[in-house]
């Protein structure tokens, strides 16, 4: 499992090249656009919170790692949520705010992919129950004795090199588009 620090970072920096997007800053002020991305890609693990509200089995389709974390389902909440948002704005700004948010989104899965931790994630669901993993397992999941606070919210260095590869994308990104607004402008 890697911590909600990681995912709310990482799909925060991604969304950095968003806040110059005017159709974008038209729904939703700039500062909030990475913090709802980083917020959203942490969502998929509320389904602990519904495994013990509603005793869930763990292995099932609602228990942890599947359903909410099934890239098909979080491409269609986060069009959902997107719809909600845009509302009466242009189709554009409704595609672009889906695209930052479904991207923001799908990272959570991507990261628990990599992780020493539980049996695997259903990715493929709806099209099969099976539960898979990347062959890699660079970030590592603590053990069960550390806190629950240290478990989940920690950033480990095993998780760094994600952040700041994301954070480099996303400032890199967000600096490109800095500099191509600015030509355009002159």
């Amino acid at each position: 499992m890697s911590s909600e620090t990681a995912h709310f970072l990482v799909g925060a920096a991604l969304a950095l090249p968003a806040i110059r997007s005017r159709e974008l800053t038209a729904i939703l002020p700039a500062w909030t656009i990475p913090i709802s991305a980083g917020l959203l890609a942490t969502t998929p693990d509320l389904d602990l919170v519904l495994r013990r509200i509603f005793g869930f089995p763990v292995d099932g389709v609602l228990g942890h790692r599947g359903l909410f974390h099934s890239p098909f389902f979080l491409v269609f909440a986060s069009g959902v949520l997107a719809a909600m948002f845009a509302g009466r704005h242009s189709r554009k700004a409704f595609g672009m705010l889906w695209l930052v948010w479904g991207g923001c989104m799908l990272t959570h899965p991507f990261l628990d992919a990599f992780s020493t931790g539980g049996r695997g994630l259903m990715l493929l669901l709806p099209f099969t129950r099976a539960r898979v993993s990347f062959p890699w397992h660079v970030i590592q999941t603590p053990s069960q004795q550390q806190s629950l606070f240290k478990r989940a919210w920690l950033l480990r260095p095993s998780e760094i090199p994600f952040f700041l590869a994301a954070a480099g994308i996303g400032i890199g990104a967000l600096l490109a588009r800095k500099r191509g607004m600015d030509a355009s402008a002159s």
